[in-house]
């Protein structure tokens, strides 16, 4: 089976499209609001790649910056956020101590293979009193329940047997990191992805084309087959099943 390697910078062009666009832009973004404090003047959407979500934060008294580590992405979130689309990495940002009131972070811990040193410079940028929203269990909300996910079984990660990168943003890791680095859990929230919700054929293209969970990177080839044979003979092959609700968790720089 011949596979294209995944590439951000070539993804960025699809980015939007393919994950539910500005419907799922809008639901992330008012899930993030409901979790942040009043008086939020200087914010960065840290992974913000596009700066879909990243623009929807702007207020006229709040400043918003997407940093994100590829180009393609920010030239595309620099058409939206001029002159605040920032290339850097998560774990070493250009900001100063204390500098932040807070930092939002969609859909990136999962990717991280350790987390532990991107949430420390989350804390350092932060003020006292400053806030961290970022997304959780990633992987694990994807599990609607559906045919499809009897078909992934107990090769997905779920809440409490995720191994590997695909843990580094489940809840009590998070958590644990947090209280390092003197962030404490202040909030919850959740957001439905509309519009993402996955089709056999759909997910079966994601995985031959090595765009689908990096988790499903690893999977042994035989594995790799049977769920690709499994997909193929499920009933309505074009029909959308349940979006995924995403969990948000807000930790505040004691």
């Amino acid at each position: 089976m011949t596979t294209t390697k995944f590439s951000w910078e070539t993804e960025a062009a699809r980015y939007d499209e393919s994950r539910g666009g500005e419907a799922r832009a809008q639901a992330a973004a008012e899930a993030l609001e409901s979790l942040l404090p009043t008086g939020v003047r200087r914010l960065a959407d840290v992974g913000g790649g596009t700066g879909i979500i990243g623009r929807r934060l702007v207020r006229p008294d709040r400043e918003v910056f997407v940093l994100d580590l590829t180009h393609a992405m920010l030239r595309l979130a620099e058409a939206r956020l001029p002159g605040h689309a920032v290339r850097a990495s998560a774990d070493a940002l250009p900001l100063g101590d204390a500098t932040l009131d807070a930092v939002t972070s969609v859909w990136l811990l999962h990717l991280l293979p350790d987390s532990r040193p991107v949430l420390a410079e989350f804390a350092r940028v932060l003020r006292p009193g400053g806030v961290l929203v970022c997304t959780v269990d990633k992987d694990a909300c994807h599990d609607v329940g559906s045919d499809i996910d009897e078909v992934l079984g107990e090769l997905r990660p779920r809440r409490g047997n995720a191994v590997g990168a695909a843990e580094q943003d489940a809840t009590e890791r998070i958590v644990a990191h947090g209280a390092e680095f003197g962030l404490e859990p202040v909030g919850e929230a959740a957001f439905t992805a509309h519009l993402r919700g996955t089709t056999p054929a759909t997910l079966a293209d994601l995985i031959r084309t090595d765009r689908y969970q990096f988790w499903a990177r690893r999977l042994a080839p035989a594995d790799r087959e049977r769920i690709l044979a499994d997909l193929a003979v499920l009933p309505g092959q074009d029909r959308r099943r349940p979006d995924p609700s995403f969990r948000l968790l807000a930790l505040r720089r004691v």
